[in-house]
């Protein structure tokens, strides 16, 4: 008898190691295959990038030129986005992805949303239908950015599988409301290819997608879904699809926010606080006569800020790292106006530089405008920017109408 249960319990042994043998064989594949479309979606935008700045260089005409520059700039959008969500997933699995509150406007957050895909919109001629619930109150508090982030993904998602002409549309609810508390609906459909129900119970996997060969039909990094579930659930929410293969496909998730309870508008903690609501002239950007601090330890990143900020006339002094700065801002307190700080630099990093600013004790090293120019983009970061003294901060790759943000509003 002892014989036969040893060999019963040797035989569950013997199974559940070969499960787990396969289970891991088959995260082993889906993990090779997710490296694979990586790979894919990384060369493809930068063979772009690199194959029309030779087509650019080499081109004869403005005309030309410029066609290659909206390419290079096309590619350069989509290759920033895969390292997102690449960024994003890595952040997920070690755990350290997190939420930050801010007061926000619900109205424009999904307006933003939308915004982000109109181009492709129009060009597919698509149709969009917008459905906002007038009992949700526009004055919220949450991760407005986080939850930009997974509207953006599902509408990209209902425009890249609907057809030319095909509509697609957004709506949210009001679901609950409880004092503060408010729970929102938000779902996203199209009329699209649709999904099979083999399918949708891939979709929202980590390195997986609906479909192996997706994205080698319409691109992706099949890491937004993934993404957007765990955003949603730490949101306090659930996300679900509905669909049928050739018919379309309807995403929906819901989210707990907090009604604004503070002066309404008001940014609460809000990354871009010092860049929003600044007043911007029509005209042509002038800065004659006024003299800004650039601290950057790579030239070439040194300079593209200062060809970009050529046409404005602007006198930009640079540092290599952040030692250099502090001893050019110790000499020549009354020249700098502003001060762009990169963040990771040889010597001295630009944390320690600004504090090193601050703890000068001049009126003016207490209050010159340091603005973070930075790859370190995640909310921490820039919270950690703020913390260490800075009054803003600018993300890599740098957009030049941010910086002329911060220059409106300090020097004018």
């Amino acid at each position: 008898m002892s014989g036969l249960l040893n060999l019963h319990i040797h035989n569950k042994v013997d199974r559940e190691r070969i499960h787990a043998l396969e289970e891991a064989v088959r995260a082993n594949h889906g993990k090779s295959e997710f490296l694979s479309n990586m790979s894919h979606e990384m060369r493809t935008p930068l063979n772009a990038i690199i194959g029309m700045a030779t087509v650019g260089m080499s081109a004869e005409t403005m005309e030309e030129k410029d066609y290659s520059f909206d390419k290079i700039s096309d590619a350069s959008n989509h290759l920033r986005g895969v390292i997102n969500d690449i960024l994003d997933m890595s952040k997920i699995e070690a755990n350290r992805l997190e939420l930050y509150e801010a007061s926000f406007n619900f109205t424009k957050m999904l307006e933003k949303a939308i915004d982000v895909n109109r181009f492709k919109m129009d060009e597919m001629k698509q149709e969009m239908v917008v459905e906002i619930d007038e009992n949700i109150p526009n004055d919220l508090v949450g991760d407005d950015q986080r939850l930009t982030q997974v509207i953006t993904n599902l509408i990209s998602n209902a425009v890249k599988f609907t057809p030319e002409g095909g509509q697609i549309a957004v709506a949210a609810w009001l679901i609950e409301e409880d004092n503060s508390d408010i729970g929102v609906q938000i779902s996203v459909s199209d009329n699209g290819i649709g999904i099979s129900e083999e399918q949708m119970e891939r979709l929202f996997h980590s390195f997986a997608q609906a479909d192996a060969s997706t994205s080698r039909k319409y691109g992706g990094t099949g890491l937004g879904l993934a993404i957007s579930k765990r955003i949603v659930e730490m949101m306090g929410g659930q996300i679900w699809v509905e669909s049928e293969k050739g018919k379309g496909s309807k995403f929906t998730f819901t989210t707990y926010l907090k009604r604004n309870l503070t002066e309404a508008g008001r940014e609460v903690g809000n990354i871009n606080d010092t860049a929003k609501g600044v007043e911007r002239s029509k005209g042509k950007e002038d800065f004659s006569g006024h003299t800004i601090l650039l601290v950057e330890d790579v030239e070439i990143n040194r300079e593209v800020v200062k060809l970009l900020l050529e046409p404005t006339n602007i006198n930009v002094v640079c540092a290599e790292n952040g030692k250099d700065a502090v001893e050019l801002f110790k000499k020549k307190q009354d020249l700098y106006e502003v001060i762009f700080m990169d963040i990771q630099m040889p010597e001295m990093d630009g944390f320690d530089a600004t504090k090193e600013i601050r703890r000068l004790g001049t009126k003016k090293a207490s209050e010159v405008p340091i603005i973070a120019m930075t790859a370190n983009v995640f909310k921490e970061d820039v919270e950690n920017c703020l913390k260490a003294g800075m009054n803003g901060h600018v993300g890599k790759p740098v957009d030049i109408g941010e910086i002329i943000k911060y220059l409106w509003k300090f020097l004018k």
